[in-house]
């Protein structure tokens, strides 16, 4: 099968349209939380480490996100999360009940979704 230019034309164009959409994504504010019972708190995005409940808990935070370093939880899922760094990432540590949020003020919709 050979590929003609037209086909070319329309790769080309798709290519150009993805690369165009992920630079869109994560415009605008960034906003950093933490959700836990006692309920949401903002988290100031800058060189920090942060414990929780004595120190059972750490995250590790910086000027482009955070994750969790450290946790008492059994199967430690919110380690392996990695970095809450885009819009719309999460990391959730359920058995202790806290999560880490990004939130951005301009949300990237997508074609499909909006």
């Amino acid at each position: 099968m050979k590929i003609s230019k037209a086909d070319f034309l329309v790769i080309a164009a798709l290519l150009i349209v993805s690369i165009f959409a992920m630079t869109l994504n994560g415009r605008g504010e960034k906003r950093l939380y933490l959700i836990s019972e006692d309920g949401k708190s903002e988290i100031s995005l800058k060189d920090d480490r942060i414990e929780l409940d004595d120190g059972d808990i750490i995250l590790e935070v910086t000027s482009n996100g955070a994750r969790f370093v450290k946790n008492d939880c059994p199967n430690k899922i919110c380690i392996s999360a990695g970095w809450v760094k885009d819009c719309g990432d999460t990391a959730a540590c359920v058995p202790n009940k806290y999560a880490l949020t990004m939130e951005c003020s301009e949300v990237p919709y997508d074609a499909v979704s909006q």
